[in-house]
């Protein structure tokens, strides 16, 4: 049986600002819960190409 940790969440790319060009996402209610993570925490995002798949590995700073 899949766990958590095996199963996607799905989230939707929306423009930043109109002034940058980036984009935003949501991080899922599951990883704000699992990390409990708040309002002005600091995310680190290490992005690797494994087997042709983009992984984000993604740690709190502190």
């Amino acid at each position: 049986m899949p766990t958590s940790r095996d199963m996607g969440e799905e989230t939707t790319l929306s423009l930043n600002s109109s002034k940058r060009s980036s984009l935003k996402t949501t991080v899922p209610m599951s990883l704000v819960k699992q990390w409990d993570l708040k309002i002005g925490d600091k995310l680190d995002w290490v992005i690797k190409i494994c087997d042709g798949e983009l992984v984000a590995v993604i740690k709190r700073k502190k």
